[in-house]
C-alpha cells in the first residue's frame, strides 16, 4: 500500500501546499465522495489545495466529478487548487481538465510508481489550434453491407429492407455496423440483421417488452421465401412488437428516456423550429478503447441552417451525467468526430451541448457550470412537468437570457 504522504512530501516542486493531510473513510463517507479515490487536503485559508488519488484509471468520468466535488467541499468559496494524481490521462480527459476555471483551478499529475521521480506535472497544452485527432471509423453505407453478401442474399436483404422502410412513419428506424443491423423505436430495438459470411440472418428482438410470456411469443426467425416474400409469421410479430410499444405510449408507460429519444429521433414541432432536422450519428468506435463514441451515439444529433447542434438528455443522477457530457464534449472538441463534413463545408458545429433535463436537476448542474471556464458552451433546456404526456414544446432555455421563452407559437 502506498504511503501518498510520504510522496507528496519528497515533491515539493509538483504542488503548492505542504503538510498534506488525508481525508479519512469516515469523512469521505459522510461528504459523499465516491470510496474508489484517496483524497488529501492542504494549502491555507485564503488558498485551499486538494489532491485527488486513482491508483487505475477506469471511468475517467467518475474521476472528474471526484476531483471537482473534492474541490468543491474544500473550496467553500474560496480560492481552491485541486491536483487529479493518475497513471495516465486521456487526451480528452486532459482537455476536460482545462475547461476548469473560476474559483477552483485544476492541474495533472502523472503518477509512476517505478518511476523516481514518481510524480510529473502535467503542463498546460498552448492554447489555439491544434491538430484535431482520428478516432472512430464510419458507419457502413447499405451499399457497403450489400456487396459483401451473395447475389440471392442481396436481393433478400433489399425484401427486408423494404419491408422496414414503409415502418418509417410509426418511428422505426435502422443502425447499420460491420457485422449487424438494428432495427429500432427510438432506443427500442424490435429487429436484428446478422451476418453470416455471405449471407445472413435476421429476428425480432423483444428486450423493451415487460410481458416475459408474451415477450417470448413474440421471438420469431424472419427469412424470405422463394416467392421473394417474408415470412408471414416475422412480419406479424414485428407489427405487434410496434402495437405493444405505441400502446406503452399511449398510456405513459415507457420508461422517460425511451418516450424522449424517440420525440427526438423522430424531431419536427420546436424541434425543428430551434435546431433542424434530427442527423443519424455516423460514428462506431474501432476499438474497446473508444467505447466513448457509442455513449456519445446515445445522444442526438440535428442539422439547420448550416448548423450542427448536439442535444444530451439527463434524466437522472445530473452530476453524474454533466461530468459524462463535459468529458463526451471534450471529445468532440478535440477530435475528428464533428470536423466540418468536406462534402458540406457550410456546416459547422458552434460548440455548444444542449441539457435536456427536468426542473428538479438544474440546480445540480449550475453546479457544475459554476465550475466552468466556459459555461455558456453548456445550455440547460428544461422539460415541462407534462412532457411525457404533452411532448416537447413547452421546453424553457435557462441559459439564453435571449431565449427565456421559445417560439410563440408553441407556447
Amino acid at each position: 500500500m502506498n504511503n501518498w504522504l510520504e510522496i507528496w512530501e519528497q515533491h515539493p516542486d509538483v504542488f503548492i501546499a505542504q503538510n498534506w493531510q488525508e481525508c479519512p473513510v469516515e469523512k469521505r463517507k459522510d461528504l459523499r465522495l465516491p470510496q474508489q479515490y484517496n483524497y488529501f487536503f492542504g494549502g491555507e485559508t485564503a488558498l485551499r489545495v486538494g489532491i485527488v488519488v486513482s491508483q487505475t484509471l477506469l471511468k475517467e468520468e467518475e474521476f472528474l466529478l471526484a476531483g471537482m466535488l473534492w474541490a468543491n467541499r474544500l473550496s467553500n468559496g474560496a480560492r481552491t487548487v485541486i491536483y487529479f494524481v493518475a497513471p495516465d490521462f486521456s487526451p480528452f480527459l486532459l482537455h476536460a481538465l482545462s475547461k476548469i476555471g473560476g474559483l477552483i483551478n485544476a492541474k495533472a499529475v502523472y503518477w509512476r510508481e517505478r518511476l523516481s521521480p514518481s510524480l510529473y506535472l502535467i503542463p498546460e497544452a498552448p492554447s489555439g489550434a491544434q491538430k484535431r485527432i482520428s478516432v472512430g471509423e464510419r458507419r457502413p453505407n447499405w451499399l457497403k453491407w450489400r456487396q459483401e453478401l451473395n447475389p440471392v442474399a442481396q436481393h433478400q436483404l433489399f425484401v427486408v429492407k423494404s419491408f422496414f422502410d414503409k415502418l418509417a412513419d410509426r418511428g422505426v428506424r435502422c443502425e447499420l455496423k460491420p457485422q449487424s443491423i438494428s432495427y429500432m423505436w427510438g432506443n427500442i430495438e424490435i429487429a436484428e440483421i446478422k451476418r453470416k459470411g455471405k449471407k445472413f440472418e435476421f429476428t425480432t428482438k423483444v428486450k423493451g417488452l415487460k410481458n416475459g410470456e408474451k415477450a417470448q411469443s413474440l421471438l420469431r426467425q424472419g427469412w424470405v421465401d422463394a416467392s421473394g416474400e417474408l415470412n408471414n409469421e416475422f412480419c406479424a410479430a414485428i407489427l405487434q412488437i410496434l402495437e405493444d410499444i405505441e400502446e406503452k405510449e399511449r398510456k405513459g408507460q415507457l420508461k422517460p428516456k425511451d418516450q424522449l429519444s424517440s420525440w427526438l429521433y423522430q424531431g419536427g414541432g420546436v424541434l425543428s423550429s430551434l435546431w433542424g432536422a434530427p442527423k443519424d450519428w455516423p460514428w462506431l468506435p474501432k476499438d474497446r478503447s473508444e467505447s466513448w463514441i457509442s455513449d456519445l451515439g446515445q445522444w442526438h444529433y440535428f442539422e439547420g441552417n448550416g448548423q450542427i447542434s448536439v442535444i444530451c438528455p439527463i434524466l437522472d443522477k445530473p452530476l453524474t451525467q454533466a461530468s459524462q457530457a463535459i468529458l463526451l464534449s471534450s471529445v468532440l472538441e478535440k477530435s475528428t468526430l464533428l470536423h466540418p463534413d468536406k462534402t458540406k463545408p457550410n456546416t459547422s458545429w458552434d460548440m455548444r451541448i444542449h441539457w435536456l433535463t427536468l426542473k428538479d436537476f438544474e440546480e445540480e448542474l449550475r453546479l457544475w457550470l459554476s465550475w466552468l471556464k466556459y459555461p455558456e458552451r453548456y445550455q440547460v433546456w428544461i422539460l415541462p412537468s407534462n412532457w411525457q404526456e404533452e411532448g416537447l414544446n413547452e421546453l424553457v432555455c435557462r441559459s439564453s437570457p435571449y431565449r427565456e421563452r421559445i417560439m410563440d407559437e408553441y407556447s
